[in-house]
């Protein structure tokens, strides 16, 4: 028995630089692809980021933090005078119009969390931590017993997890091996000399009958501008800023006065108003 997996995570929007590590994988006689959440949002990716990872019979996809706050946002949550929610429901709307009903309706149906068996060994696959796709729970400089927290309901072999956007390797107190793939479309270093890499992160798992034989963490070389192209013309919302993002990896869903600026300037208050009346969302 021999399998090699790609691990994929936090694809964002990101189709160019999801193209380009599926690309990769199939060079690499990948066997499976499992998906570990956050595959929309910022980027003006929609339908066709479930395309791409049909066209691979991705076997695994989860839901991330990003697709629960989409949820969040058409069930009703945010107020329009919040330039945070102002700024999550624009960017929902319009992901919502690229994607079919039956999309939306099936999305639905992911967990944040799930389980698999190859060969020998049990393998957990999270977004974060198995019970909660957000917070910082699992950042590198977090404690041990955080990380041991991935094992704590499962009698598990190696544990897999997304979220935090770093390539990551390491083991629990017991010696169960930790794998973080990073991310394929917001690749992020807090380090700033190792800032300037912006490449598609994702990982080859390769599980034979005696376990474990490599784990290779991969950096993949993606078409920014062709993302940039397809971004604007797909008239993405907050485009300046994230094409900020995908030229120099800083990100701006915390900015806030960046984005109340946006918001000014481009009328997305008065969306959002317009956005929760098409969904019978009180108060507008």
């Amino acid at each position: 028995m021999s399998e090699r997996i790609a691990l994929l995570a936090d694809v964002h929007g990101n189709a160019t630089a999801l193209a380009a590590v599926l690309a990769d994988a199939k060079a690499h006689q990948a066997t499976r692809y499992w998906f570990l959440g956050d595959l929309i949002l910022p980027g003006p990716g929609g339908s066709d980021l479930f395309d791409l990872l049909n066209s691979v019979h991705t076997d695994v996809i989860l839901n991330g933090n990003w697709e629960d706050s989409f949820f969040s946002i058409l069930g009703g949550a945010g107020v329009v005078d919040n330039t945070f929610d102002i700024y999550f429901m624009k960017i929902c709307s319009y992901v919502e119009q690229r994607l079919t009903p039956t999309l939306i309706q099936n999305m639905r149906q992911h967990p944040i969390a799930t389980v698999q068996h190859v060969g020998p060994l049990t393998i957990g696959l999270s977004h974060n931590l198995p019970h909660k796709s957000y917070g910082r729970d699992l950042y590198p400089e977090q404690p041990q017993a955080n990380y041991d927290n991935l094992f704590a309901d499962q009698q598990l072999d190696i544990a897999v997890f997304g979220h935090i956007h770093q390539q990551l390797m390491r083991y629990s107190s017991q010696g169960q091996l930790i794998i973080n793939p990073g991310a394929v479309g917001q690749a992020y270093d807090p380090w700033t000399p190792l800032s300037k890499d912006h490449r598609a992160e994702y990982a080859l798992l390769d599980v034979a009958d005696n376990g474990v034989n490599q784990v290779d963490l991969r950096r993949i070389p993606y078409d920014v501008e062709q993302e940039l192209a397809t971004a604007k013309a797909a008239n993405l919302p907050y485009y300046a800023l994230y094409e900020q993002l995908r030229r120099t990896g800083q990100t701006y869903n915390h900015d806030e006065a960046a984005l109340k600026q946006a918001n000014d300037q481009f009328g997305y208050r008065q969306d959002a108003i317009a956005f929760r009346r098409s969904h019978h969302l009180l108060p507008y």
